[in-house]
């Protein structure tokens, strides 16, 4: 596939996200799909990569991804967004703990760089600052 149809994909994989559909994954990922969160203690498989960003979308209802940039350059697509939504339900951390509902808004920056291969995608790396988000929840003490 060509970098453009892969840039596509890419941007099909936010969108299920934003639609708030995670079942579309299936169709945009290899069977061997793995992918790097912050928090997560090693690569995720597809079940546990939608159950992390599930959660998100349960404490975040309005969870929204906004593009700021996309870089394709062979089997890569990098992606830079911001991601924002309102804090409404329990968060849980990675330690397990749930953070309650603080009802404020957050918004933060964040990369996703997507390995392709035979169209599908077979890695992905997301990185996004985990303090900044709990600072703009206030659950950072002296932020």
């Amino acid at each position: 596939m060509s970098e453009q149809d892969n840039a596509r994909v890419a941007e099909k994989f936010f969108e299920a996200i934003n639609d708030h559909d995670l079942s579309r994954y299936t169709d945009l990922i290899s069977p061997d799909f793995r992918s790097d969160q912050p928090g997560a203690p090693a690569p995720m498989t597809e079940e546990q990569n939608n159950a992390y960003t599930q959660s998100f979308i349960d404490a975040f209802p309005d969870l929204h991804f906004d593009f700021r940039q996309t870089i394709a350059q062979g089997d890569f697509v990098v992606v830079n967004w911001t991601g924002s939504g309102t804090h409404k339900g329990g968060l849980r951390t990675p330690t397990g703990n749930i953070l309650p509902p603080t009802g404020k808004h957050a918004m933060v920056p964040g990369s996703t760089t997507y390995q392709f291969k035979d169209g599908k995608i077979v890695r992905a790396w997301n990185h996004w600052d985990m303090v900044t988000l709990l600072a703009q929840l206030g659950l950072m003490p002296g932020m």
